[in-house]
């Protein structure tokens, strides 16, 4: 029972996460999987930055340890038994410090690292060009236009995602910087208007560095239909922006 009034995660676990490991496991329910994801992120993500300075040398790129941390991180939450009353910040700790390890190991030249970012980028230009079609030549580049431009929407959230982490790297003039923060601070502002679903993959892919395919596993849904979600979200996103006159996307 989860509830229960005494055991050792009572003095770790806050009652509202205790609420929370009731609904995803006894309810099955996929909106407190995905809170209780959020909810540990930060600790993959430690876990994950300091394997990256033990593991300096290893030929695996910093992004790359971080997916395996979130497979890790989404592993422990599926096998996790919140009734035996260890903590999951422990329990979890040992399930996503093993997933990046056995990563580093199967990693063993650099070529592994390289296909890793070129695939999550075909599966974003896959994503974006869903609904393009055969047609004049007229209309084949306006769809071209319409997959850069929406692309490079993709470009400026990755740079947010980056600019909440670390600050905008130096040489770049006071207006310049003042610009641009503003420029992405009514990205997420807008962003924060969409669905709930479209908003979700968003942040999940964009903001917090998870691919299509953690996601799809997070939310319960193919992998195609989060590529579908995830078209669709971007495309709602640039005409949002446009109507409001904070960009000009066009394609």
């Amino acid at each position: 029972m989860l509830g229960g009034a005494s055991g050792p995660r009572d003095s770790v676990m806050s009652p509202d996460e205790i609420a929370l490991w009731h609904e995803c496991k006894q309810q099955q329910s996929r909106s407190a999987r995905e809170q209780l994801f959020s909810r540990y992120l930060p600790v993959a993500r430690r876990i994950a930055w300091r394997l990256r300075r033990d593991y300096a040398s290893a030929p695996i790129d910093a992004r790359d340890i971080d997916q395996l941390a979130h497979v890790g991180l989404l592993e422990a939450i599926d096998q996790y038994r919140p009734e035996l009353g260890v903590p999951f910040r422990y329990y979890s700790t040992r399930r996503i410090t093993g997933a990046i390890l056995d990563g580093i190991a199967r990693s063993s030249d650099a070529s592994q690292q390289i296909a890793t970012r070129r695939r999550i980028e075909r599966e974003r230009v896959r994503s974006l060009s869903q609904k393009a079609s055969g047609g004049d030549l007229a209309g084949m580049l306006s769809q071209i236009g319409d997959i850069v431009a929406e692309l490079a929407l993709g470009l400026m959230l990755d740079d947010a995602a980056q600019s909440q982490r670390e600050p905008i790297e130096p040489g770049r003039s006071s207006y310049e910087t003042a610009a641009w923060r503003q420029a992405l601070n009514h990205l997420l502002e807008t962003l924060a208007t969409l669905p709930e679903a479209e908003q979700s993959v968003i942040r999940l892919h964009y903001l917090e560095g998870v691919a299509f395919e953690e996601i799809a596993k997070l939310r319960g849904l193919s992998k195609g239909r989060i590529s579908q979600i995830h078209k669709g979200a971007i495309s709602l996103l640039r005409k949002r922006l446009s109507v409001i006159g904070h960009f000009s996307l066009t394609g």
